[in-house]
């Protein structure tokens, strides 16, 4: 009796743990695609276009919001469940090709207002739109800091209606469209394009959300916390260490290597109720975790001419799935950005002029017709 209840005792204690194991488990690292470049930070030409950062806060409200002002339009249009969806549409009088923008997680359209109005000083309309749960934008729950969804399929289904009903109408005869996509927007552009590689003409991914960063927990453990999180049915509650939004200047724990960019930014988020998202539900990161295996998962199905823009320095996105997906896709250039945290567009000068610059060779080559 005694050997064999030893036995069963040290059955239990191997599968606790090979448990223990798997969940500790270090994901293995992916390598960068071969074909992988450095950003040149030498390419620094135009520098008289971009914005200084010395006095950044006054030439935004004295340069770049009327400039916007007089060729912007906005609307909404009803989303896959008929749902309002804000968007903003700016015109250029003779544009090169149209530029639809994909924006991140908690993020809204007035954070962009500094990149549209490069596009638009460079011959191209841009339209965007605030997707569900951000901005001006349906809701599913009261609290307007908390984004939550059942499914990336969502945002998708609503992207593809904007294009459809909102962009595509305002084209002229022959006039391509492009995309730019930011952090979960390039998740969203990727699900879509792998889905429907004719879409868009060329496509930037800045920091595409392909692999999320946990906060340090293992992979493994971070996955069955989520799972149990929506099983015992806290879909709709804050991820830990999410919660509502509170008015704190914190530029040294954030993702933006400009403080001139932060701090405009932050005040504009703190003067409107509606640009406060700030976290995310257990359902919406459920939701992330399945769309970011499906984008790896389906990766040799993509075939847009892409640059994908990874930071160097993300702690909110890892590496390894814009790794996997650019060496699994065609017509991918990866280029990273030296010592840059995730949001690259708001960096400093120096990586976001030859990021910008890097960027409008690209939709330029694209946007001249075929020989």
């Amino acid at each position: 009796m005694k050997k064999k209840t030893g036995r069963i005792i040290g059955i239990v204690v191997l599968i606790i743990g090979i448990f223990t194991a798997y969940l500790l488990w270090p994901k293995r690292p992916v390598k960068t695609p071969q074909n992988a470049k450095q950003l040149d930070l030498s390419r620094t030409e135009n520098t008289a276009f971009y914005l200084s950062e010395e006095d950044f806060a006054q030439q935004m409200e004295t340069v770049v919001i009327p400039y916007l002002e007089a060729c912007r339009t906005e609307g909404s249009f009803a989303g896959y469940d008929g749902q309002p969806l804000h968007w903003e549409q700016y015109t250029a009088e003779h544009p090169k090709a149209h530029i639809a923008i994909a924006h991140g997680y908690t993020d809204a359209s007035y954070k962009f207002k500094e990149i549209i109005y490069y596009f638009l000083k460079s011959g191209y309309s841009v339209s965007i739109m605030d997707h569900r749960g951000h901005g001006y934008s349906y809701r599913a729950v009261a609290d307007l800091s908390k984004v939550t969804v059942d499914s990336f399929d969502e945002y998708v289904r609503d992207y593809t209606i904007f294009i459809d009903t909102i962009v595509m109408p305002s084209l002229a005869e022959g006039e391509k469209v492009f995309i730019y996509a930011h952090s979960m927007g390039g998740a969203i552009a990727a699900l879509l394009l792998e889905q429907d590689g004719g879409m868009f003409d060329a496509a930037v991914l800045s920091s595409p959300m392909m692999e999320i960063i946990f906060n340090g927990l293992p992979d493994n453990l971070a996955k069955l916390v989520i799972s149990g999180a929506n099983l015992l049915g806290m879909g709709d509650a804050y991820i830990v260490g999410n919660g509502a939004y509170e008015d704190i200047y914190d530029y040294e724990e954030s993702s933006y290597n400009s403080e001139a960019r932060y701090a405009y930014l932050h005040n504009a988020q703190a003067s409107d109720e509606y640009y406060q998202t700030n976290g995310g539900s257990f359902g919406w990161l459920k939701a992330a975790v399945a769309a970011t295996n499906e984008i790896r998962r389906n990766a040799a199905s993509y075939t847009t001419p892409t640059l994908l823009f990874q930071a160097q320095m993300d702690t909110t996105v890892g590496p390894g799935g814009q790794n996997a997906f650019a060496s699994e896709a065609e017509n991918v250039q990866m280029i990273i950005v030296p010592d840059t945290k995730h949001n690259i567009l708001f960096a400093g000068n120096d990586v976001l002029i030859p990021y910008m610059n890097t960027i409008l060779e690209f939709y330029g080559s694209n946007a001249a017709p075929a020989e």
